[in-house]
C-alpha cells in the first residue's frame, strides 16, 4: 500500500533519472485523491497559489507543494498539489493528509511529484520508500559554511564533533545549521540577519562577511579572520557574551556542539 497515497497503490508514470530527481505519481485508476504524509516530521516549507503553468522553472515548477523534515534528518517533498491542507511550522503524522494530487506548476495532468532528499537536502532515489520506511541514520545533525574567497559550499561537517565549518583565512558569508536556529551578523550592512531554522534557508548574505552568529540550544564559538578562536558561548542575548563574534572582525570558521 502506497506511504504517500491515500488507500492506493502506487503507479510510477514517470521513474527518477538524472533530469527528473523524483517520481511522478498517480492511483491505478487514474484519478485526483489524497495526499498523505509518509512519515512523521515537521512541515519546513511550502507553496502555494500556483496554477497550472507549463514551461515554468524553479520553485514555480513544482506548483503547490509541501516539504516536510523528519527526525532522521531525511526530507519528502509532496509537489504539483491542487490543495495544500498544513502550513509552516506543522507537525504531521504519518498517514495523515497534507493536500491533493493535482496539476499545479510545470504539470502535464493530474499527478503527485514525490521525492525523497538526505540530510544534505541531496534528492535521491525515492522509489525504494514508496511502501517502505525511510533510510535509518544515526541522529547526526549537520551544518556547513559558505567560503566568500571560493563562491561554494564547504562540505557539511557534525554537531559535537572537533570538526568545524570553514576555511581558515577565508571569510564566511552563509551557515547551514540542521533544527536548531540561528541568526547571523552582517558585517557589510552591520545588522543583524532573521533567525533561519532547517535547511529550508541559510542564515547570511553570500558574498558579505559575517562577524557574529547567535544560535539558539547548542554551545558555539568562531574564529576571527587573521585571529584565533573565541570563547565558547552558550546563550543567545543582547550582551557580549550572548553571541559569538567580534563587530568588525570578519568571522572565518564556527565549530558548534551540544550543550
Amino acid at each position: 500500500m502506497s506511504r504517500v497515497l491515500y488507500n492506493a497503490i502506487n503507479q510510477i508514470t514517470v521513474g527518477f533519472k538524472e533530469n527528473h530527481l523524483g517520481v511522478d505519481l498517480v492511483k491505478l485508476r487514474n484519478s485526483a485523491d489524497a495526499v498523505i504524509c509518509h512519515t512523521t516530521g515537521e512541515v519546513v516549507m511550502i507553496q502555494t497559489g500556483i496554477p497550472n503553468d507549463k514551461g515554468s522553472t524553479g520553485n514555480r515548477s513544482y506548483g503547490n507543494f509541501v516539504k516536510i523534515r523528519h527526525e532522521n534528518g531525511y526530507y519528502t517533498l509532496y509537489a504539483h498539489l491542487k490543495d495544500v491542507y498544513v502550513k509552516k511550522g506543522d507537525l504531521v503524522s504519518t498517514g495523515e493528509k497534507i493536500g491533493y494530487m493535482g496539476e499545479s506548476g510545470n504539470a502535464y495532468g493530474v499527478h503527485l511529484h514525490f521525492e525523497v532528499r538526505d540530510p544534505q537536502d541531496k534528492r535521491i532515489n525515492p522509489t525504494p520508500y514508496l511502501d517502505a520506511d525511510l533510510p535509518n541514520t544515526s541522529d547526526k545533525i549537520y551544518y556547513q559554511s559558505y567560503d566568500n574567497k571560493k563562491k561554494k559550499w564547504l562540505p557539511n561537517v557534525v554537531v559535537g564533533t572537533n570538526e568545524y565549518a570553514g576555511n581558515i583565512g577565508n571569510s564566511m558569508g552563509g551557515i547551514y545549521l540542521d533544527r536548531y536556529p540561528i541568526r547571523v551578523h552582517d558585517k557589510n550592512k552591520g545588522y543583524w540577519l532573521p533567525w533561519v531554522e532547517n535547511r529550508g534557508d541559510y542564515a547570511g548574505n553570500l558574498g558579505n562577511e559575517i562577524d557574529g552568529v547567535q544560535i539558539e540550544g547548542l554551545k558555539y564559538r568562531v574564529h576571527i579572520k587573521n585571529g584565533s578562536w573565541l570563547s565558547w558561548v552558550s546563550k543567545v542575548d543582547d550582551t557580549k557574551d550572548g553571541y559569538a563574534g567580534i563587530y568588525g572582525k570578519a568571522i572565518d570558521a564556527i565549530q558548534i556542539k551540544y550543550r
